[in-house]
């Protein structure tokens, strides 16, 4: 008795999950939904602006806060029930929902983490990035970068090569400028943190990097990293047209042919993945086309028909022999 009981109110509690699932599906509510994340971001920026210690008006940023928690739970609820449990499951957007939400507990009831785990809470400004599992439009491109990424990686692989090798080239080059200390007084021989140019900008492997990086972001790259190089006193045309010709070909091989390889490389790894994902995302159900939740894909539903087909076929070739076998009497 207990057990039909139970399975009577498991039935009753499943009973519109159906209804649900198409309701949470529906492209208007999809949209609302996205609306409400934009909104909460934009809350963010502006509290962020005008008031980032939260000082000035702490109870609008409390109720914003809990307003916009409560609307995200609600909406994972109503997401679970429709969707529950192996459909849930099986998006990993959900994942990152639910952690979103458990942010957002944790913010409604003031809970103070210790130590470095209170710094989690910050997540919550990574809310907008569930734009992406609701508007198929910006999912289709996320999901193209990710399966264009292993080609692109090796391009890059390419460039961070060059780049390391331009590197370990300009250590040995210029690690002992402006060393001399008879060259101290000029203006260039020493940085604003009192280092020696050479030594601050391309003293060890990893500085050399890092300004060489700067270079290629093209940040200041000419006044800060190469005119003390080419303006240091006791240079000759010769050694500061070496210095130039290094400089020149750097920007040349990876701010404009590698790093447009990388572009281009990315680019037609997301042209090719276009179809893949299509084919990937879910469709759109047609207006009053029922939603089977336990079967998403129409796996069953194509299993049925195909049993369906091959009845048929059997009928027919069962009649196919009866008459044959008359003709033969006959």
């Amino acid at each position: 008795m207990i057990r039909n009981e139970a399975r009577e109110l498991k039935h009753w509690f499943w009973k519109y999950k159906v209804k649900v699932y198409d309701f949470y599906h529906n492209p208007t509510v999809m949209y609302l939904v996205a609306a409400i994340i934009l909104s909460n971001f934009v809350m963010e920026c502006i509290q962020r602006q005008i008031d980032p210690f939260a000082e000035k008006y702490p109870s609008v940023w409390r109720v914003s806060e809990v307003f916009f928690s409560s609307v995200f739970l609600l909406e994972l609820l109503i997401n679970m029930y429709g969707s529950w449990w192996r459909v849930f499951f099986k998006i990993g957007w959900n994942y990152f929902d639910m952690l979103v939400v458990a942010i957002g507990i944790l913010i409604m009831g003031r809970v103070q983490l210790p130590g470095p785990l209170s710094q989690i809470l910050m997540l919550r400004a990574f809310r907008v990035f569930r734009l992406f599992g609701r508007i198929a439009s910006l999912r289709k491109i996320l999901l193209s970068i990710r399966k264009a990424i292993p080609g692109v990686m090796n391009a890059f692989i390419i460039m961070s090569l060059v780049v390391c090798i331009y590197a370990v080239l300009a250590v040995d080059l210029f690690k002992d400028a402006y060393d001399d200390p008879k060259l101290h007084n000029s203006s260039s021989a020493i940085s604003m943190r009192g280092e020696v140019y050479g030594k601050e900008y391309y003293g060890t492997f990893l500085r050399a990097l890092y300004t060489l990086f700067q270079i290629l972001t093209g940040e200041s790259w000419s006044e800060a990293g190469v005119r003390p190089l080419l303006w240091q006193p006791g240079l000759s045309s010769i050694e500061v047209f070496l210095i130039a010709i290094f400089f020149l070909s750097f920007i040349m091989i990876n701010a404009i042919v590698l790093l447009n390889v990388v572009v281009a490389v990315l680019l037609d790894g997301m042209n090719s993945a276009g179809d893949q994902v299509d084919a990937e995302l879910p469709q759109d159900k047609e207006e009053g086309e029922a939603v089977d939740v336990d079967d998403p894909t129409g796996e069953k539903v194509a299993r049925r028909e195909l049993a369906e087909v091959k009845a048929e076929l059997a009928g027919m070739s069962t009649e196919l022999n009866d008459l044959l076998a008359a003709i033969r009497k006959g």
